[in-house]
């Protein structure tokens, strides 16, 4: 079976209404539809550019930004789910920092043209864990079977630990999606490391979404 993945390369943008995000989105999944993409694949924690749409004193805050953040996450699954419907793919959404009763947690939504589901990140970084208190997931990996064939999500770190990568495809995953984030150029090249590595000892194909540049309002 084939199919035709488009992997963002995407710069975190500065948006003046939710509307504003909307279309910034759609243009971006158009794009790729036009060319032939069947998933479609955000990078970690591009939900962060919704921050824009608050004051200055919550932008500077990182932990004031995810208690707001949680205003717009039903517009944001709505918003994906629609998408999904209207372009027939599948949408990897930028993962999101979702507030649960007892924790934060780096969610990556899977959208399809009827449902919905998610991937939580299990290993956390230094700056996630000590500064900005996101938590590692509820330890459950997840496969996604679409009209367009069947894979695993690992979210940035955790594609440069093995396991999850054996697991998944043991499990009959044909490919890996990687949504990505990292400040520097060194992180994103342990990404694409892990990701092969990943690729090599699986025998699967991995695929890299990644933030780039650099949010100045930010």
């Amino acid at each position: 079976m084939e199919v035709t993945i488009a992997l963002a390369q995407y710069p975190i943008t500065a948006h003046q209404s939710l509307e504003d995000w909307k279309n910034h989105t759609a243009t971006w999944i158009a794009d790729a539809v036009s060319q032939g993409a069947q998933i479609l694949t955000f990078p970690e924690y591009g939900s962060m550019e919704l921050t824009s749409l608050f004051s200055q004193e919550v932008r500077d805050d990182l932990k004031l930004q995810i208690g707001h953040l949680q205003e717009f996450l039903p517009f944001f699954i709505e918003t994906f789910q629609s998408f999904a419907q209207q372009y027939n793919c599948v949408i990897v959404a930028p993962s999101f920092p979702v507030a649960l009763t007892d924790k934060i947690v780096n969610r990556c939504f899977v959208f399809t043209q009827t449902d919905y589901s998610y991937q939580d990140k299990h290993f956390m970084t230094r700056f996630e864990d000590e500064s900005w208190g996101i938590s590692s997931s509820d330890g459950i990996l997840r496969l996604f079977e679409t009209s367009f064939g069947t894979f695993g999500v690992q979210i940035c770190f955790d594609i440069e630990f093995p396991l999850g990568g054996h697991l998944l495809a043991e499990a009959g995953a044909q490919f890996i999606l990687v949504p990505s984030c990292t400040e520097t150029l060194k992180g994103a090249t342990r990404v694409h490391i892990g990701a092969r590595a990943r690729a090599m000892e699986q025998q699967i194909y991995t695929g890299v979404s990644q933030t780039v540049g650099n949010a100045l309002w930010s």
